[in-house]
């Protein structure tokens, strides 16, 4: 089967990568892959900012409420599933995989070097050592000993935290060092990444935050727990819901949690942005009014050599 033509869309939140790969679907039909991290769980609708099931109905996204929060969700995992989709579509001839994060658009068109299993022993020890010490102490270690991968995971994120320490304690190399791939790519692509000026970034993702907790974010995030899963649960480390776990235990008050994901998403932007730039791409666009259809457009039809 001759592989596809990959329409890659990345950048930071708040930036229209979603609506620009729904107005390439209603113009050329061609399928969206969503390469959200998030997104994959089901019941983590408001926080993860999925689209509609009124516009998925009309538009099909791909790799949308696939696992449970519970579950852990790889960039293995999204490879495969990516690639069992293109192999059931056959002669579709371009695939948008469109989505913030890049590292699991970057596994897919570069490929990771397998990672050694872990031993249970070091396993045990590092999360004893989290228990013991708490993550603050953990991250700190890591800053010092891996800061490859210190740049480029969650520090916040418990789980993240342990993936490190345990592959550099078992293997002798960082876990990022891991995710290095292939120099060429596995798929002919055209690679855009979408952003725009800080300013106008910041008022989007501010408007956007606003409007997520007033559609009942908060609420959300209770009636996940409602359902049984734990606050430690995968699918709840993530950006906003932290914060809304950090109100229902009452460590935050609710008068502060629109402007603390708020600033948590700003943050994450800039990791976003920082992370493209160490990375290969065909087109850098800044987007300060319409979305750029047409030169996206033809860009890939150029680069298919149509």
């Amino acid at each position: 089967m001759k592989n596809p033509f990959l329409l890659v869309i990345g950048g930071p939140t708040g930036a229209g990568k979603t609506q620009l790969a729904i107005e390439l679907y209603l113009r050329w039909g061609w399928p969206i892959i969503s390469a959200d991290s998030r997104q994959v769980y089901r019941y983590l609708d408001i926080g993860t900012n999925k689209v509609s099931q009124a516009i998925q109905a009309q538009v099909p996204h791909f790799l949308i409420d696939i696992c449970c929060p519970e579950e852990l969700f790889s960039a293995g995992r999204f490879v495969e599933k990516v690639e069992a989709l293109i192999s059931a579509w056959g002669d579709v001839p371009v695939v948008q995989v469109v989505g913030g994060t890049g590292f699991y658009q970057q596994a897919l068109l570069h490929g990771l070097d397998p990672i050694p299993p872990i031993p249970i022993a070091v396993r045990a020890e590092v999360e004893a050592w989290l228990r013991k010490e708490g993550v603050e102490a953990v991250v700190a270690w890591l800053l010092r000993e891996d800061p490859l991968t210190a740049s480029q995971i969650d520090l916040r994120n418990p789980r993240r935290v342990q993936r490190a320490v345990e592959v550099l304690q078992a293997t002798g190399r960082p876990w990022a060092s891991y995710w290095q791939g292939q120099k060429e790519r596995r798929y002919p692509a055209y690679v855009v990444v979408l952003s725009a000026p800080r300013d106008l970034l910041y008022a989007r993702i501010g408007r956007r935050t606003q409007e997520q907790v007033a559609q009942g974010w908060l609420e959300e995030t209770e009636y996940v727990l409602a359902k049984g899963y734990t606050p430690e649960a995968p699918g709840l480390q993530t950006l906003g819901y932290k914060e809304c776990l950090e109100v229902l235990r009452g460590a935050r008050a609710r008068t502060t949690l629109v402007e603390a994901i708020v600033q948590a998403n700003r943050a994450y932007a800039r990791r976003q942005l920082t992370w493209w730039r160490g990375h290969t791409y065909d087109a850098w666009v800044e987007v300060e009014g319409p979305l750029p259809v047409e030169n996206v457009s033809e860009a890939v039809w150029r680069q298919m050599g149509v």
